[in-house]
């Protein structure tokens, strides 16, 4: 393990620590597609030991996921949730048989989903961000730019 290592942890931790739900989403999503691509290559290679793992791991997180869903805000978790099963099953489906069309079917669907929650939080974060107050002078009034 490198000097980098331990400070590249920290980092990790405080970004996890401080982000934003939306940001968590992408985070875990980002995680589960490296996994899912590492288990991909080393089937090329035929380490079986490695692709066990990392499609493991990749499940686990996609069980992260459906964990945190609210499934009382109705249809939408549902939907989510039914999502995130099959991406399981895909990945379950591959560990079993070491088979790479699953894991590619699954690294499709979660980097268009990952991409669409991207998409959704940032444009969320834009109509919420707060505007940019009017200068105004020391009594309260809004400065105007006179020229003539």
């Amino acid at each position: 393990m490198s000097a980098i290592a331990p400070k590249l942890d920290a980092y990790t931790k405080v970004d996890v620590e401080t982000a934003s739900q939306g940001k968590l989403i992408v985070m875990l999503f980002n995680g589960a597609i490296k996994r899912a691509e590492e288990a991909k290559r080393q089937m090329e290679k035929g380490k079986t030991e490695s692709i066990h793992k990392n499609l493991i791991r990749a499940q686990e997180i996609i069980a992260e996921l459906r964990g945190a869903l609210n499934m009382n805000a109705g249809e939408i978790a549902q939907n989510l949730d039914r999502l995130y099963e099959y991406f399981q099953h895909l990945l379950v489906s591959a560990n079993i048989r070491k088979d790479i069309r699953p894991v590619e079917e699954c690294i499709t669907m979660m980097t268009a989903m990952r991409d669409t929650w991207q998409e959704v939080f940032e444009k969320l974060a834009r109509e919420t961000a707060p505007q940019a107050p009017t200068p105004t002078n020391p009594h309260g009034a809004s400065m105007l730019n006179l020229q003539g």
